[in-house]
């Protein structure tokens, strides 16, 4: 359970391109500001883009969040203006502000950062020239998402054991003159694990490129690969690599070594928590696209059922998909 104590919200004025800090704290009994408060704590939570870390006990930041419970207005302060101090400096990363949020998770207090970008929207205003009302359309350039709306970067943290979630996206940094991960790398001075999705990427990448080497047709072992990260996920709540590399490749060593071989070099995490509903829905399917234009969509516990779809390969070397037993046809227009 969520429950939380304060919060406060430090803005970047895009017209001076400095921050304007907040000595007040959100007004945290107002349903709106709950309600909002608890949508970004879901969108780092629930997200297949989110990584794990624990910060060491030298980081830089553990006096300031030690400090967090006791001078949460000044503590929020000074990791605003570090951050602010990176993003202001950098163009690509877009203006924001930052929310910060003192909050208990299952009675374990935490720490909560959420970047909320700008967007443009129009608006009116009424204007009084010349003695005469006129309404008139302006740009605001300093719209925050809404509740729905995904965010780019945001972190919890357990404030207990200094263990972090982190969802975050790369950014050039001019000073390095490459894109990099500036919220972990520059702000927390951390590099966490991969996160769900990237390590599906991973394994993704170690089976092309291993099936490339031992000139395989991709699309099945793909798919076969598809169905065992559904299985583990489903089955242990990981990603069991072990598992993967038995279904793809069963008594073939040689393929094993350069799957294992290939993940390892990519930074795969090695059963890491993973949750079939976390992943989303596009892990339920089988997808393919064909050289023909023709797109297929095969839901995942029916791809292996012979009796409803089957992938012949055909003496010259084609390939005929044969869709089975269907009694109705309906068009999705």
């Amino acid at each position: 359970m969520i429950y939380i104590k304060e919060a406060i919200l430090h803005i970047f004025d895009v017209n001076s391109n400095e921050p304007i800090f907040s000595f007040a704290g959100l007004d945290i009994s107002e349903k709106f500001t709950m309600d909002y408060i608890h949508a970004m704590i879901e969108k780092v939570e629930d997200s297949d883009n989110m990584k794990k870390g624990v910060l060491t006990e030298n980081n830089p930041l553990i006096p300031a969040f030690s400090t967090l419970q006791d001078n949460f207005v000044e503590t929020t302060k000074a990791l605003a203006e570090k951050f602010f101090s990176i993003t202001k400096l950098n163009p690509e990363i877009p203006p924001a502000d930052l929310l910060c949020v003192y909050f208990t998770l299952d009675e374990v207090p935490c720490l909560g950062l959420f970047k909320l970008n700008y967007s443009d929207s129009v608006t009116h205003y009424v204007s009084y020239e010349t003695e005469q009302l006129t309404n008139q359309l302006m740009i605001n350039r300093s719209i925050l998402p809404s509740a729905r709306q995904a965010i780019q970067e945001g972190l919890v943290l357990n404030l207990n054991n200094m263990e972090y979630h982190v969802i975050e996206k790369k950014h050039l940094i001019d000073e390095l003159g490459e894109k990099v991960f500036y919220f972990t790398e520059m702000f927390l001075e951390d590099k966490p694990q991969p996160s769900l999705k990237e390590n599906i990427a991973i394994i993704k990448k170690a089976v092309q490129k291993t099936s490339k080497a031992f000139n395989e047709e991709e699309f099945q072992v793909l798919a076969d690969t598809k169905d065992a990260i559904v299985h583990s996920m489903t089955e242990e709540n990981v990603i069991d690599n072990q598992m993967i590399a038995e279904t793809l490749y069963g008594d073939n060593y040689a393929k094993k070594e350069k799957f294992f071989e290939e993940v390892t070099e990519m930074g795969y995490v090695d059963r890491a928590p993973a949750e079939v509903a976390v992943a989303g829905p596009k892990y339920s399917k089988q997808k393919f696209r064909l050289d023909n234009g023709i797109e297929i969509s095969i839901p995942i516990d029916l791809y292996k059922d012979p009796e409803v779809v089957e992938f012949i390969n055909n003496p010259d070397g084609t390939t005929s998909v044969m869709i089975k037993n269907i009694e109705k046809i309906k068009n999705l227009f």
